[in-house]
């Protein structure tokens, strides 16, 4: 006599998936922190030549002046030198130990003098040091 098969019932496998958006949203934010942001993507300049230029460390605080003369800090639109003046002000402030690393400053070589001194002059007048960007000249 042959006994009938019994089957065996499966057991059901279960993915935890209650922790994978925990898991996911680790990632971005390890990602966004080990990542460097791009605060000037949209800013178009030329930058200036010379001699003798070195390495600068990556600095926390931007000003640019794009090909039209417009005027960024931090990547962020603002109207004239004045406003560059109140927003480093308000960024020392805010963040104490920012006033210890340069301005990273970066303009167009083609604007004119009467745009770019004075937002040199209102750099200096907030307490900010300047590093000023430019390429390396060929031989």
């Amino acid at each position: 006599m042959t006994r009938p098969r019994r089957r065996r019932r499966r057991a059901k496998i279960l993915i935890p998936v209650a922790s994978m958006g925990d898991i996911a949203f680790l990632l971005i934010i390890f990602f966004m922190v080990c990542s460097n942001f791009a605060r000037e993507a949209g800013i178009q300049y030329v930058p200036p030549t010379a001699a003798g230029l070195g390495k600068l460390k990556q600095s926390p605080i931007a000003v640019a002046i794009d090909t039209e003369g417009a005027i960024y800090l931090n990547g962020a639109l603002v109207s004239d030198a004045d406003q560059v003046k109140v927003g480093l002000q308000a960024l020392y402030e805010k963040h104490p130990g920012a006033a210890q690393s340069p301005v990273l400053f970066r303009c167009d070589r083609n604007v004119d003098k009467e745009v770019f001194e004075p937002v040199l002059d209102a750099i200096a007048a907030a307490g900010g040091l300047i590093a000023a960007f430019g390429e390396q000249a060929g031989p």
